[in-house]
């Protein structure tokens, strides 16, 4: 594996293990605290609140699945072994490994077990502020500190949605003792959009400026303002996002998804646009996938995307450098440059591409400042090009839609401005071609794009399964997605009375509420950046 993952910050978990390892002779300390039962403290509370939103960006822009996602959905493309990237981009497209011991479980177990690690501590971290601990700051401190841990929930539980056929819904008022359902992802989804919205409100009118350790934000603090914008933003994209295949996306309520988008952090009604760019730092805030995507060592633009701005150029890589065409579109030279292709061509010679993604370039892996300094994770310029498809979808204002569009087609891409004289297919068309160009390798949400527009290969999954060692934890039969003449629908049916299996990495401490209840919080074990494995 590329990173390491250590065990965390948290002050008892070095014990717990010492205990846990610890030969049957040793003679035990009686004056030695009982770590896992100690009481934890209301700064113990704030800081899981903040540690969540580490552990879920973490996860969030991991190599894994976004690496195998945007390589399945032709936005990027490579042939190593790393990350489910070479076996998932094969054509025609093969079926996903579900295998607890394959090469390729990294795709499906990584952002279940982060999702999962993230949720967790944001449950604990709110269950305990609801449950009247109050934070040294008084009550506005504990509000805002539960915010930023309902965040966190939001975020995870939307991932989940997206990502998976089935998931758990778990949050706050979630009894463990109490076997949870699997939900469908349309259900795990809706529940996420209900946090964000929910959120959203919470957060109007309040004044709260968030500490750059709890999410190091470019650009200033995260305030409660931004907190209310990137809801609505969030909100609109798991709403248009969700949808497995275009008939799904036919039934969304698109005038809702433009509600969102209009008071999120694009243009609209709820101030200037910004990007939502977190700052890395290499050690504690990082996005692997941006540090590959644009990397030239490792991935390349597929050759799809390149045929769009210059047709000059195949669509599929044939063993053959051609001369780079002319290109009405300013972003082609500026940010897609050339290179000599990499990867065994006998592994797939059309999963090879002379071109890169430069945009990024500083952060990357090949760059001057790997995963350090400003990267955007969803830019302005997604929420409003969700804006402007839910304006059309919605019979909008085609007028309005075409400005959203503009803002990157014209703004950046010099092309032709946009008009509502071209109509709604079109304008569609259009919002498309700009997901494709300027949304690369940023939130990794490319295979989420294409999918609710059937624009996938056949045979490519339409999400992922539940990662195999978790059914066999779960005593389920384990199964999969994908594959020319393969499976693509969810399994029939799943045993509704399993208990929800609570992931490792975490460690425990009790907490004493002021009701004289107690209850356990559980922290999830920080990820450290230490080394890297060579290119498989």
């Amino acid at each position: 594996m590329i990173s390491i993952r250590k065990l965390g910050a948290v002050a008892a978990s070095a014990a717990i293990l010492l205990v846990g390892c610890r030969p049957n002779l040793d003679v035990t300390n009686p004056n030695e605290p009982d770590v896992a039962r100690a009481n934890a403290s209301p700064e113990d509370v704030k800081n899981l609140a903040a540690s969540s939103v580490r552990t879920w960006y973490v996860g969030a822009t991991d190599y894994n699945p976004w690496a195998m996602l945007s390589t399945t959905a032709d936005n990027l493309t490579a042939n190593f072994g790393n990350f489910g990237m070479r076996f998932n981009n094969l054509e025609p497209r093969t079926p996903y490994g579900n295998n607890s011991a394959g090469g390729d479980r990294g795709v499906t177990e990584d952002p279940w077990n982060s999702s999962y690690g993230a949720l967790g501590a944001a449950n604990d971290a709110i269950r305990a502020l609801k449950g009247g601990l109050k934070l040294a700051g008084g009550q506005a401190e504990s509000d805002a500190y539960r915010r930023l841990a309902q965040m966190t929930q939001a975020f995870t539980l939307g991932q989940l949605g997206m990502l998976f056929d089935r998931a758990f819904i778990v949050d706050e008022t979630t009894d463990l003792a109490t076997p949870p359902a699997l939900s469908t992802y349309k259900e795990v989804s809706a529940a996420a959009v209900a946090k964000w919205a929910a959120l959203a409100t919470d957060a109007t009118g309040k004044t709260d400026t968030y500490l750059a350790a709890d999410f190091p934000l470019d650009g200033g603090a995260l305030t409660s303002k931004k907190l209310e914008r990137i809801a609505n933003t969030m909100a609109a994209l798991t709403m248009a996002y969700t949808p497995r295949n275009a008939a799904e996306a036919a039934t969304v309520n698109w005038a809702q998804v433009a509600t969102y988008a209009a008071k999120g952090i694009g243009t609209g009604t709820n101030g200037a646009p910004f990007d939502l760019s977190v700052i890395g730092d290499f050690s504690n805030w990082y996005s692997g996938y941006t540090e590959i995507g644009s990397s030239y060592s490792w991935m390349r633009v597929d050759m799809r995307v390149i045929n769009r701005m210059d047709p000059t150029q195949p669509a599929k890589y044939a063993g053959t450098v051609v001369p780079r065409g002319p290109s009405p579109d300013a972003r082609y030279a500026r940010e897609f440059l050339s290179r000599a292709p990499i990867g065994d061509p006998a592994r797939g010679i059309y999963m090879q591409s002379p071109f890169y993604y430069a945009r990024y370039f500083d952060y990357s892996l090949d760059g001057c400042c790997d995963e350090e300094g400003p990267q955007p994770y969803i830019l302005a310029a997604e929420s409003d090009l969700v804006r402007a498809e839910a304006l059309i979808r919605s019979n909008g204002d085609l007028a309005t839609a075409a400005s959203l569009i503009n803002t990157t087609r014209v703004g950046r891409g010099n092309l032709p401005a946009a008009t509502a004289a071209n109509g709604a297919a079109t304008l569609l068309s259009y919002i498309e071609y700009e997901r494709d160009i300027e949304l690369i390798a940023t939130s990794g949400f490319t295979f989420f794009q294409r999918r609710h527009v059937d624009g996938l290969q056949a045979g490519t999954l339409r999400h992922l399964p539940i990662p195999a060692k978790e059914l066999e934890t779960l005593g389920l039969p384990i199964y999969t997605f994908g594959g020319v003449g393969g499976k693509l629908e969810s399994i029939g049916s799943l045993d509704n009375t399993v208990m929800l299996n609570r992931l490792n990495g975490q460690h425990e401490a009790t907490l004493a509420l002021p009701s004289g209840e107690t209850m356990t919080l559980h922290f999830p074990a920080r990820t450290y950046r230490t080394s890297r494995a060579p290119r498989q």
